[in-house]
């Protein structure tokens, strides 16, 4: 029975990094009999040198993802950002308590890029105009600084060279 607590999870291990850029679910497929599937769920991540277990959020801080609506329609996901890990846990979420089951399938590639992680300024912000923090930082905050994490300068997009030019997705 999985619920609003998030506590039974499924757990991928790639064995090492791998650059995620989305999740596919599906529920179990029974002949038409049942209807066990997430409606919804949330998805953690670990790589070597992380202290612990970090949930991924959209650029909006949104945690919880859409699931299936049936038990053999696919729903891909689009990770935005992406996530750097070895290790994936996916928690099945419902409002109300109810049977799951999950199949799911990671989507992405070996990370070989050979950065572990990077320390930079906490970033800048002006108003609400000007925002230049790293919104997909996953290290943590010390003395104004993010240290030991990954985030944009490693997401493999290029930036405008206007920077006031809003690329939505908390981009700029």
């Amino acid at each position: 029975m999985v619920s609003r607590g998030l506590k039974e999870y499924l757990q991928i291990d790639l064995l090492q990094v791998h650059v995620i850029t989305s999740v596919r679910t599906q529920g179990r497929f029974g002949k038409g009999q049942g209807q066990e599937y997430t409606e919804a769920y949330v998805v953690e991540y670990w790589r070597p040198g992380m202290e612990k277990w970090k949930r991924w959020k959209t650029f909006q801080g949104k945690e919880i993802l859409p699931g299936n609506i049936n038990t053999y329609s696919e729903v891909e996901n689009i990770l935005q950002p992406i996530i750097f890990a070895s290790k994936v846990r996916i928690y099945p979420y419902s409002q109300y308590d109810r049977t799951v089951c999950l199949r799911a399938e990671i989507v992405g590639c070996p990370w070989e890029d050979g950065i572990i992680s990077y320390s930079i300024p906490k970033g800048v912000q002006r108003g609400i105009e000007i925002d230049l923090s790293d919104k997909s930082y996953d290290g943590h905050e010390e003395d104004e600084r993010y240290v030991e994490g990954l985030g944009q300068l490693v997401d493999g997009q290029k930036g405008k060279d206007n920077f006031r030019l809003d690329q939505g997705f908390g981009k700029v």
